[in-house]
């Protein structure tokens, strides 16, 4: 799942305000800090802590290739986001066999975009770190289980809620090509979340490191890079509230 587009929910009402309908990017922000806690009281555990935050990766051409990899998702929202008009005229032409309109083309090219973060994690880590990630996995403590099992329905909880609460449409800035978008008074916009999908995400991403964490994929520069995933969201949120224009 891509984006909560807090702003396809508001623009296609105008300019006029809804007070308390929005929510607050602060209590996204504690509620991803405090669920980070478990991943780094296990990575003290098992004295990873410093090694997870070591640049080292940071020198190697693999890391980074990684990295732009797992980007490309959200670069593509950039280019979406501030170049609509551009993307729907690609959709008419060489895009066309994506979909049959804008919103329906970017959805699809994020499932690709997905496939292409999961084949350039996979290849990071190669078959040793694979390895290593399933011995983690079958070694990890019942709390890790659990919190895992927490952080990632919690997180899946929103996406999905997200996906019910404003379609297709809102979660693809459908706003930005002519779709209406509804107002949405609803969970998970009632929670005083502002970007419950992005939240979602993070919150899935720090489950899953959690029970994969050990020597192997700590040396490989995966929290480091799963920390740069984070921070793409919360750059992704700065990018639609600046949009948002409930603040008028």
């Amino acid at each position: 799942s891509s984006s909560n587009s807090s702003a396809s929910v508001r623009t296609t009402l105008g300019a006029k305000r809804f007070p308390g309908a929005m929510g607050s990017s602060a209590l996204d922000l504690a509620v991803a800090c405090l669920a980070l806690v478990p991943l780094l009281l296990r990575a003290s555990h098992l004295g990873l802590l410093a090694a997870c935050l070591a640049p080292g990766c940071l020198l190697r051409v693999g890391w980074w290739a990684c990295l732009l990899a797992v980007s490309f998702n959200y670069i593509m929202h950039a280019f979406i986001w501030h170049c609509s008009a551009s993307f729907g005229t690609f959709c008419q032409g060489s895009l066309s066999t994506l979909g049959r309109d804008p919103v329906e083309v970017f959805s699809n090219l994020e499932v690709l975009a997905k496939l292409i973060q999961a084949t350039a994690v996979a290849l990071l880590l190669g078959s040793a770190g694979v390895s290593a990630a399933m011995a983690s996995v079958a070694s990890a403590p019942w709390w890790c289980w659990a919190t895992l099992f927490l952080l990632v329905g919690a997180g899946q909880g929103l996406n999905f809620a997200t996906y019910a609460a404003i379609g297709k449409a809102g979660v693809y800035y459908g706003f930005k090509f002519g779709r209406t978008v509804p107002w949405c008074h609803g969970f998970p916009f009632n929670t005083g979340l502002r970007h419950p999908q992005y939240l979602g995400v993070i919150l899935t991403l720090w489950g899953g490191l959690l029970v994969l964490l050990c020597q192997d994929l700590a040396a490989a520069g995966l929290p480091q890079l799963v920390l740069a995933w984070a921070g793409m969201y919360i750059v992704m949120c700065a990018m639609e509230e600046s949009g948002d224009n409930d603040k008028s």
